[in-house]
Order: C-alpha cells, then structure tokens, then sequence
C-alpha cells in the first residue's frame, strides 16, 4: 500500500510538470521540432553522460578506500543499477546501491551509506556554488519580473540559496562531530538510545560507529582533494552534457553562463519535485531556464527538454539494464531488497 501510494504522488507530480510543460505546445508542433533537430550532436551528449558516470565510480573508489579497496569494475554495477533504480517508487536509489555494494564486499550497509550522504554533500555544494557564481554574475536571470510556481525567480533562488546554505551547514557539523568529536557524540547517542524503543535502542550506537567509518576518508587531506577534483569533474561534465542539444537546436544564447542556469535549475527542480527517472522536473526546470529566463523560442525549450531527459534516460537505464542482466537481477529483486531495506532495523545483516 506504501509503495502503491508513493508512486501515485511521484506519477502525479510527473504529470502536473509535464502539463505544465506542454500546455501551450501542440503535439503536432512538438513532432515536427523534433524532425529539424540536427540529431548527431546526440552523441557526444550521450557520451559526456556516460562520463558522468565514469567520474561517479572514481569518486566513490576514493570515498570507500578506507574500509576496502574496491576495483572500480565492482562499483559500476552498483551506480548504474542504483541510479537506475530511481524509478522505483521513493527514488530509493542510493539505498539500492549501498545494498548492492554490501553483498559484493566486505562493507557495511551503514558505511557504504556513509560514503553516498558525503557524495551527496559535495553535490549539493558543488551545485550551491554553480548558484553563487551565476548569482554574482548574471543576477538578471533571477528577475523578480519572471514567476515560476507562483514565485518570482528571485524568491525562488533565495530560498534554494538559504535552504542549501542550511543543508550543508547542518551536514557540515554532523560530519565533524561524528569524525573528530565521537566520544563526546556518542554520549549524546546512548542518551538518546536510552529514551527509545527497545527495538531500535541497540541499532542506534550500531549505526553510528558504523557511519562513522564510512566518513572516516575526511581525515585524509589527499583524498579529501580527489574527491574534490572529481566532484568539479562530474559537475563539469553535467553542465556540458547539455552544450551539444544547444547547437542540435541551434539555440540563440550559448553562453556558459545559460548552460549553468540549466544545470542549476534542473538540479533544484528533481530535488523539490521527486519525480521517477527525473521525469517533468527535469522538464519544466528546462523550459522555464530557456524560455522563461533566457528567451528562447518556447516549442524549441519544450523539445529540447524533451530530448534532454530521453538521453539522459537511455544512459541511465541501459546502464542498468547491462548490469542487471551481467550480474543476474531483476526489477523484482531491486523491488524486494528495497521493501526488505524499508522493514528491517539493521540492513547489515542482510545477506
């Protein structure tokens, strides 16, 4: 019933983006756009996404390296199945993927995690600084004249802004307390056990310790800049993934300054919209970054986000669908570990 209820709010929110999206396109006109798009500039798209996902793997080969030294040839199995299965009902994504890389070594759920919550705070930085950047430069983009879901884009860059600013600083001061504040955390932790119930009191401490060797790379000041350099690496090769479609669709503005306003925005809008496979979210951030914001022709924005998601779609499921049939799954298995993850107060014990 959960999961049933769940994938009935992502589907919805899927369909209210892309109604927002086609409303004043008609199908016709969309078809014909997609007859004069040039289509071989869809292959370095595809290529570059395929490279995100290369960089994806060394960066989470640097961020494990302290519990285990995993070959990169077993990480990819677990990103792409993982990504890909973020068109399961709660995009459960990350979770899949730290499952996965617990039944092939001899890391924990919990430390595997660990490392996945550290990826996602140098994205989320990476992208907060994208924002920065645009901000400082290119203010007029966020006009107060231009409403998106009945805010102003200045409002809405102003909370993204504040919220980002909140997330990583809270982030930021759980990591620190948990790597070089423990035995002061962990008194913290068994008050905390001993006012819950019995099923999860002895869990918690569990979870920590074993959290907190999977942050345990952030001691390290080399791999701390590896992990830095490929986190600029994966955001660099996301923004450009878009510069190819700009000259299939021979788009006025090809500056970097548009490619980072798409890149920004379409991360914002599958975060506030959890929608599976990034389907509407990714649609509509584009259309309102390059008809809204930007100026270009309206059918040629619809289209080209159009595109945009199916390339990235294909790269991701195809990606996933090869190692899924390379290491013998199945979507029914992904279901399963994702209902048995949900029930069960200690993943780690999982076979």
């Amino acid at each position: 019933m959960k999961k049933t209820v769940q994938l009935l709010i992502g589907l919805g929110i899927a369909l209210g983006a892309l109604y927002y999206t086609l409303s004043n396109v008609s199908g016709k006109d969309l078809l014909a756009s997609f007859q004069s798009v040039e289509w071989v500039y869809l292959i370095p798209s595809t290529l570059i996404i395929a490279l995100t996902y290369v960089f994806r793997v060394y960066r989470w080969q640097v961020l494990l390296s302290p519990m285990q030294k995993v070959k990169k040839s077993q990480l990819f199995g677990p990103v792409m199945v993982g990504f890909m299965s973020n068109i399961l009902p709660g995009r459960a994504g990350e979770f899949i993927r730290a499952y996965l890389l617990k039944q092939r070594t001899t890391i924990s759920f919990s430390g595997a995690f660990a490392t996945i919550v550290v990826e996602r705070l140098f994205d989320l930085v990476m992208m907060l600084l994208m924002f920065i950047w645009l901000f400082a430069l290119r203010a007029d983009v966020f006009s107060a004249k231009t409403q998106t879901l009945g805010l102003s884009m200045h409002d809405l860059a102003i909370k993204f802004g504040q919220a980002g600013a909140a997330l990583i600083f809270v982030l930021v001061i759980f990591i620190y307390c948990l790597v070089w504040e423990k035995h002061t955390f962990m008194k913290i932790i068994i008050w905390i056990e001993a006012r819950l119930p019995e099923k999860w009191s002895n869990k918690l401490q569990y979870w920590v310790d074993e959290f907190s060797i999977g942050l345990s790379v952030i001691r390290d000041p080399k791999a701390l800049a590896k992990i830095t350099a490929y986190s600029v690496l994966i955001w660099a090769t996301i923004t450009l993934t878009f510069y190819p479609l700009y000259w299939a669709y021979d788009l006025h503005d090809k500056s970097i300054d548009s490619l980072v306003l798409v890149t920004v925005m379409v991360g914002i809008f599958i975060t506030i919209l959890p929608t599976p496979a990034f389907l509407g979210s990714t649609n509509a951030a584009i259309l309102i970054s390059l008809h809204n914001i930007m100026g270009e022709d309206e059918l040629k924005a619809v289209s080209f986000g159009m595109v945009a998601w199916a390339v990235g779609f294909f790269v991701m499921t195809a990606g996933g669908i090869y190692y899924l049939f390379r290491d013998h799954l199945s979507f029914g298995k992904l279901v399963e570990a994702e209902e048995i993850l949900e029930n069960t107060n200690n993943p780690d014990k999982l076979d």
